[in-house]
């Protein structure tokens, strides 16, 4: 598949890397690090769902700013404030805060994620899309792979170089701290990126927020679009965070095979978004690649939750890992086409606001369940829904897919320039 991509796209793809690689590191170690204070599971599963609550609350507003100041400029603000948000999190001290700029976090974050797929629908021609949309995630994941390698065995140099011992909360300080001031240099792709109309640089249209509302909750797709990412994001929220969390409890592995484990799954992912673009070449259809894949993900899941050998519950988890994800950039890229242009934003947001909701729903849900009755519920539980969601995604989208009203207008009138 040869690809022609513009300045634009090649700088969002490299601020997306640059972000990817140092978030990892967050991701690896914030878990471990709020353990490490002291604080309970209850305690971690409330400042987790702080995230994903400021996302709910501010979802839609977000989504309409993003379609009114600009892609580029939302991006910007969005990362600024977001990493503002963590840099504060793993400063202070005190519970209230950390949970209050744990909002600061998700408000930013989730201004910046809805301006992606708008972004990359303006910026790119209809075939390079399902290639773009997959580099996006894969280049998130493949820049983890590195970020985790390392980060996995940053505490076991602390300990060497500055005598902090592993698994203290200074030592994960340090660590987190790192990954925040080098996530910071994703902000220069973004802020070379040219401002251009077709980006969404305030020509949009004006409708009162209510009615807009209103306009966009009475379209069936978008009920559904919104419905599946309610019941994925519930499902992924109650365990997914929790993984490394597992397994260090279940099988007592240190922070290096940590490291080890989840870089190599992110590396998966990464491969396997380069092959999501031949499945929608090959199928004709970006509906039928989610199905299988993410109907496949669910066998591993349980196999990974139940197996007594690390070996198999390392395999299954870089198995169910690729399988579920790296479908994921198709639903996203479908759920642009069937949009019009100038809805994007809010249809994106209307989809992270329902994502947020699963996922500040079901993290404060499992550290309850944690802490009461262990993973096996929770493992039981994500896949059921994880089934549920395969069905509903068949059922809503592929006897329709064809039928994609905005699709031809993609690269049209204003956008041709830039594609």
């Amino acid at each position: 598949m040869r690809l022609n991509f513009n300045r634009d796209t090649r700088l969002f793809l490299l601020s997306t890397l640059l972000y990817g690689f140092s978030f990892s590191v967050w991701e690896l170690f914030f878990n471990l690090y709020i353990l490490s204070l002291g604080f309970n599971s209850n305690m971690l599963g409330l400042i987790r769902s702080a995230t994903p609550l400021a996302a709910l609350l501010l979802g839609l507003p977000l989504g309409l700013l993003s379609d009114r100041i600009g892609r580029r400029t939302s991006m910007l603000i969005g990362l600024s404030i977001g990493f503002i948000g963590m840099f504060f999190e793993i400063r202070l001290l005190s519970p209230f805060l950390i949970f209050f700029f744990g909002l600061v976090q998700g408000a930013g974050f989730m201004l910046y994620r809805v301006s992606q797929p708008p972004f990359i629908m303006a910026v790119s021609k209809r075939e390079n899309q399902a290639m773009i949309f997959s580099l996006n995630f894969g280049l998130l994941t493949a820049a983890s792979t590195i970020g985790n390698l390392i980060a996995g065995q940053v505490p076991g140099w602390l300990e060497h170089w500055l005598g902090l011992a592993q698994g203290t909360a200074a030592a994960y300080q340090w660590v987190i701290t790192a990954g925040i001031l080098l996530a910071c240099t994703s902000l220069i792709p973004i802020f070379l990126i040219s401002m251009h109309k077709s980006h969404g640089n305030g020509e949009t249209d004006r409708t009162p927020l209510k009615i807009m509302v209103r306009k966009i909750a009475a379209k069936p797709i978008v009920r559904q679009l919104a419905l599946i990412n309610l019941i994925i994001g519930f499902g992924a929220a109650i365990l997914i965070p929790y993984l490394n969390v597992f397994l260090r409890g279940k099988f007592g592995i240190g922070d290096n095979l940590l490291g080890v484990i989840f870089s190599l799954s992110s590396l998966l992912v990464f491969l396997g978004s380069l092959v999501t673009p031949w499945l929608v070449k090959v199928t004709r259809s970006r509906i039928i690649p989610t199905v299988a894949t993410q109907g496949a993900s669910v066998v591993f899941l349980f196999t990974l939750g139940f197996s007594p050998l690390l070996w198999v519950a390392g395999f299954s988890l870089l198995m169910r890992t690729v399988l579920m994800q790296m479908s994921l950039p198709l639903l996203e890229n479908y759920a642009m086409l069937v949009s019009s242009p100038e809805e994007q934003g809010a249809i994106a947001s209307v989809r992270g606001i329902s994502w947020q909701a699963g996922q500040a729903i079901g993290i404060f849900i499992s550290g309850l369940v944690q802490t009461r009755f262990g993973f096996p519920p929770l493992f039981i539980t994500t896949g059921i829904l994880y089934g549920m969601a395969v069905i509903l995604t068949w059922i809503y989208f592929r006897p329709g897919e064809k039928e994609t009203p905005y699709a031809s207008r993609i690269c049209n009138g204003d956008n041709r320039r830039h594609c």
